[in-house]
């Protein structure tokens, strides 16, 4: 496989990735709320929602950007494989969960 097809493959995964948090975001908040948001009737957003969103949300995968929901908190990966190791070695030293409770 060439380098300019899975590229392309990529972003086209990203993409559908994208695609599926924001409509699922749309059915939790409801198309009125979101327009309410907007400051646009709930028609524009539906009309959106069935023809711009998947061009828009390819064009966010191949800026190498991807929707999260507002809760979640991103980190570095060596920050994460950082912290994965502490936690291991934490574990392997815990032979049961009491042995975690400090008493003062």
């Amino acid at each position: 496989m060439d380098l300019l097809s899975e590229e392309s493959r990529q972003v086209s995964e990203r993409a559908r990735k994208n695609l599926s948090a924001l409509l699922t975001g749309l059915s939790r908040v409801g198309q009125v709320n979101v327009a309410r948001s907007l400051g646009c009737s709930e028609a524009k957003v539906s009309k959106m929602k069935d023809g711009d969103l998947e061009m828009f949300t390819k064009m966010l995968a191949a800026c190498e950007l991807k929707v999260v929901p507002t809760t979640y908190r991103c980190a570095k990966p060596e920050i994460i494989d950082a912290a994965l190791v502490f936690a291991r070695a934490a574990l392997e030293q815990t032979e049961r969960c009491q042995s975690l409770v400090w008493d003062d």
